[in-house]
């Protein structure tokens, strides 16, 4: 078996840096660090997260300041330890607080660039971003929009969006790491994001060796029940055609469901993404208008046996106990309106009888 494909591109999302209190040199972000380089991993970086580090980066550089300055009131003796740090001296253009805010920030906003200069960014805009779409999800209340203060969830939204736009467009899978609960919801709606809750579980799924990937794998094939029996259901809501328009498709028995092959694209923690093949047993009853010689007409019914094959993309979720299918979070298919090229058999429609299943 080939080697299952590792996501090509990572998204932090802002609780990580938070969670690590912005040290850029801690050990969950130091050994990401050249796992990602070894791997080629592009570095997603969309606009709102851009902007919150960097809120976040300056609102903690004020907080440390808040937190020395209430040192120097209630310990005065400190200033005597000569590790304390002193008061700068302000400039003609600065005042005092002013001054050693913006010294603190200006290093810590340095070690953020420092940061992103060993990986390979792509900074992400809103081109792709579907307003109408986001205002759907924020009017159903469809994570990352959710109750109380979550309602109003529109930079994750945007973020969700602008991810989504950039895998589909360069075909690949994305690793997304978020503390947010509603992050993962979110993710569990597209097959192309791959959830994990730490960093370290995300440096530790691209170290994984090929017998682990395996026993993953063959966990996934054990049983395919739960996908046959969504493929079967997501069948009975489907439209079906004729390719001739003299025929109408009055209606559809869908019978077994099999899934022919399978294929896992990508593993995360405890779920994995895997590509299908899979047919479908239909028979349609068409209906039409048969005429004879003599221009009389009436209408005329028959079943008509095709099965149809569809493809595609599902995401499993795993106990992370056994790793055995827990269930499947989403599914995206290619069965849209399925055509129907098949006919009556010639001598059965002449009789003018109708026939029946």
């Amino acid at each position: 078996m080939a080697a299952v494909p590792l996501p090509t591109a990572v998204f932090l999302d802002t609780s990580v840096f938070a969670g690590q209190q912005y040290d850029f040199e801690s050990t969950a972000l130091a050994s990401f660090v050249p796992v990602a380089k070894k791997q080629g991993l592009k570095f997603l970086l969309p606009d709102p997260t851009r902007r919150e580090i960097v809120r976040q980066i300056h609102d903690r550089s004020r907080e440390a300041l808040d937190a020395l300055a209430k040192a120097r009131r209630q310990a005065p003796f400190l200033k005597k330890w000569k590790h304390f740090p002193p008061v700068t001296k302000p400039s003609s253009t600065l005042s005092d607080l002013d001054a050693v805010e913006w010294e603190v920030g200006r290093i810590a906003l340095a070690e953020w660039r420092a940061f992103l200069e060993q990986l390979d960014v792509a900074k992400l805009a809103y081109d792709g971003v579907n307003l109408q779409e986001i205002m759907l999800w924020y009017m159903s209340g469809t994570a990352p929009f959710g109750e109380g203060s979550k309602r109003k969830e529109f930079p994750d939204a945007f973020v969700v969006a602008m991810l989504d736009a950039y895998a589909r467009k360069n075909e690949c899978v994305i690793a997304v790491v978020s503390a947010d609960k509603d992050f993962r919801l979110a993710c569990e709606r597209y097959p192309s994001f791959l959830y994990f809750d730490t960093l370290p579980r995300l440096t530790e799924r691209l170290l994984a060796d090929p017998e682990t990937i395996e026993r993953l794998r063959l966990a996934i094939l054990e049983d395919m029940s739960e996908l046959e029996a969504s493929l079967r259901a997501r069948a009975e809501k489907q439209e079906f055609f004729h390719l001739q328009d003299d025929y109408t498709v009055k209606e559809t028995a869908i019978g077994n469901v099999s899934v022919r092959e399978v294929r896992i694209v990508a593993i995360g923690a405890n779920e994995c993404t895997a590509t299908f093949e899979a047919e479908i047993e239909l028979e349609h009853l068409l209906k039409w208008i048969q005429w004879d010689e003599e221009h009389d007409t009436w209408e005329q019914e028959e079943w008509v046996y095709e099965p149809a094959s569809i493809s595609g993309t599902v995401k499993f979720a795993l106990d992370p106990e056994s790793s055995k299918v827990k269930a499947i979070t989403s599914i995206e298919t290619d069965m849209t309106l399925i055509e129907i090229s098949g006919y009556p058999e010639p001598q059965q429609w002449r009789s003018g009888a109708s026939a029946s299943c």
